[in-house]
């Protein structure tokens, strides 16, 4: 499927000469910043260009249980990690800025059934 993008992403340089995309997001005045060969292997798989930010997370899709998180589609990490950014930077989605570290697991509890004594 293929999707008309309703804010036309810019192409350009980055700092160290490297070909990005800037995208632009949904209700903000902000892009997200992404490698050049990321963006066209997302395009050719079929994700949506109209991305949004709710403060955490850059997603592509409009309805909120119809998301994909960009990050996610780009580094493709098992179900039990999470992506990160080194920089902290949630907007800024080059390869080279993203992470992967497991999640842990909670501890399950210890119900015995038994309960203390009054």
């Amino acid at each position: 499927m293929s999707y008309d993008p309703l804010r036309p992403p810019l192409r350009g340089h980055d700092d160290r000469g490297l070909p990005v995309v800037r995208v632009p997001l949904s209700g903000l005045d902000a892009h997200a910043i992404i490698d050049a060969a990321d963006y066209e292997a997302l395009m050719a798989r079929g994700v949506s260009p109209n991305w949004s930010f709710d403060g955490r997370i850059v997603r592509a899709g409009f309805r909120p249980l119809n998301t994909q998180r960009i990050a996610r589609l780009i580094v493709d990490p098992p179900g039990d990690h999470q992506v990160r950014h080194r920089d902290r930077n949630a907007l800024n989605l080059r390869r080279d800025n993203l992470f992967v570290k497991q999640i842990k697991p909670h501890p399950k509890p210890t119900f015995t059934g038994q309960h203390r004594p009054l």
